[in-house]
C-alpha cells in the first residue's frame, strides 16, 4: 500500500521508515508521460500527466526495495555513477511542489548535482 507525502510529518515518517535512503542503490526507472496530445498542427503538453517511478534497493534496512512515485513532474534528473545514496532531502518548496533529492539538500543551485525531483506529489512504499 503506498503512502502519500502531503505533510511535513509525513516526510519525517518517511525518512524515519526508509532510513533516509541510506546505502540505497538505483535499481529501476520508469517515465510516464500521458500528457501529449494533438490539436491539429500543434501539439500539446500536460505536465499533470506525468510520472516517475523509481525503484531503490536500501541494504541498511536488510535489502528492502523502496518504490517511490511521483506524478506531475516539473523538473527531474537521475544521475547514477553506481555509488549508493548516503542521504535523501524532502520538503516542500515555495509553490507547495514536493522536492527529492539523494543528497543533503543545501540550496536550489546545488540542486542540479544530484539526482532529484520537483513534482506535485510522491507517494512511496516498501515492495519487498
Amino acid at each position: 500500500m503506498f503512502k502519500s507525502i502531503k505533510s511535513e510529518q509525513d516526510i519525517k515518517d518517511f525518512l524515519d521508515q526508509t532510513n533516509s535512503l541510506h546505502d540505497g542503490y538505483i535499481l529501476g526507472i520508469q517515465y510516464v508521460n500521458n500528457g501529449i496530445s494533438v490539436n491539429g498542427d500543434e501539439y500539446c503538453f500536460d505536465f499533470e500527466q506525468t510520472k516517475l517511478i523509481l525503484r531503490i534497493l536500501v541494504t541498511s534496512i536488510y535489502d528492502k526495495i523502496i518504490e517511490i512515485e511521483f506524478e506531475g513532474l516539473s523538473e527531474w534528473q537521475i544521475r547514477d555513477n553506481q555509488s549508493d545514496i548516503l542521504d535523501t532531502a524532502v520538503f516542500f518548496d515555495e509553490n507547495h511542489r514536493i522536492v527529492w533529492t539523494d543528497d543533503t539538500f543545501i540550496n536550489m543551485e546545488n540542486l542540479k548535482n544530484t539526482s532529484y525531483v520537483i513534482a506535485q506529489s510522491m507517494k512511496w512504499r516498501v515492495t519487498e
